[in-house]
């Protein structure tokens, strides 16, 4: 299989990038770790001709020159093309089409620096380990642990028709009139896609006045989009609160004279802790947001709140969870997602209702 190398800012090794084929068609990638104190997975994307992509626009930057080009990997959902320039590096966003942002790299070196020091841990090393002796080489999911319903049983969220035939998973908040909304979005929509989700699939008697329209319809879901943007309001730099955000969802209930209350949990916020939590909602077929502060730029995957749907856990303690973002369904590493939400430049966290 041709795996495509990923380096970190000094140029070393840092992960691959695996095609995932489905009868000889690349169907996706999911990103593997390299080193032995890393990560040994870090998320899945399905993208038909996702890594072809990726080389080719690797060649168009370097014109296939040998040694003038690679990949970056930024953990845990970013990538660039750095291409030496008569000795400077110049860095281009593989997820904005290519766009130049070799400011904001030099910018933010130290940040990025600092958060590839981080990952490297005693506790990884012995994760990796622990896999090698059994026999085990990149992550394999081999039993879902608590998802909703509608998740589970047809690998759908809110699917709403944003197109002829064509249905997302989940809101997405490109879907705003204005370049503002869209950026700070992120949280109106997580409390779209919940609410929409309690009111339409796990309680309508209970919960159906949360959210009156047709789910499949994209002109009603906006509409639902904006109301929960008027609720959270949020500041310069988003909804950054997760306090916040859930007062302003159960006053938004409150008004449409539905209970609701977000659940709370006094626990320490540790990897075992916030997965307790985030399977405790999705046991009870409620969605949970989660916000993770990760920051670098203004790439879309960092500084975001997204709608986990999923937890999954393999026998050798690799997991995964599943998250509805921009309208799509993206597959990341528990435990990168966790180092997300505990190290960014504040703390983020998850929050279900009930």
């Amino acid at each position: 299989m041709d795996f495509l190398p990923l380096y970190d800012m000094d140029d070393h090794l840092f992960a691959y990038m695996v095609p995932l084929l489905e009868q000889g068609r690349e169907i996706g990638y999911i990103t593997v770790g390299a080193i032995d104190d890393g990560y040994a997975t870090y998320e899945i994307n399905i993208q038909d001709q996702a890594v072809s992509n990726v080389k080719e626009q690797l060649k168009n930057r370097t014109g296939n020159s040998i040694g003038k080009g690679e990949v970056v990997y930024l953990p845990p959902f970013d990538y660039l093309i750095k291409v030496s320039d008569q000795g400077q590096a110049r860095y281009y966003d593989l997820g904005n089409h290519s766009q130049e942002v070799t400011e904001k790299v030099n910018q933010k070196k130290q940040k990025i620096n600092e958060d590839f020091k981080r990952i490297r841990k005693e506790e990884n090393r012995k994760h990796i380990q622990n896999l090698l002796s059994n026999d085990v080489m990149i992550a394999t999911v081999t039993k879902e642990d608590v998802a909703l319903t509608v998740e589970r049983d047809y690998g759908m969220f809110v699917p709403v028709e944003y197109s002829t035939n064509a249905y997302s998973y989940g809101g997405d908040q490109g879907w705003y009139d204005t370049s503002t909304k869209q950026d700070r979005g992120c949280g109106p929509v997580a409390a779209a896609n919940i609410t929409n989700y309690l009111a339409k699939i796990k309680d309508p008697t209970k919960y159906g006045k949360l959210y009156v329209g047709n789910t499949n319809s994209k002109t009603d879901f906006v509409k639902h989009m904006d109301k929960l943007y008027s609720y959270i309001d949020p500041g310069l730099f988003g909804e950054i609160s997760g306090p916040d955000f859930t007062s302003d969802v159960e006053r938004y209930a409150k008004d449409n004279g539905v209970a609701l209350k977000g659940v709370t949990n006094s626990a320490s916020f540790t990897l075992d802790n916030v997965a307790n939590y985030i399977k405790a909602g999705l046991s009870i077929n409620s969605p949970v947001a989660t916000l993770n502060t990760k920051k670098w730029s203004d790439y879309e995957y960092e500084w975001h709140w997204m709608t986990i749907t999923k937890y999954y856990r393999d026998v050798n303690d690799n997991r995964w969870i599943a998250v509805s973002t921009w309208g799509q369904r993206r597959s990341i590493d528990y435990r990168v997602h966790f180092d997300a939400m505990a190290n960014g430049w504040i703390m983020g966290g998850v929050m279900y209702f009930q």
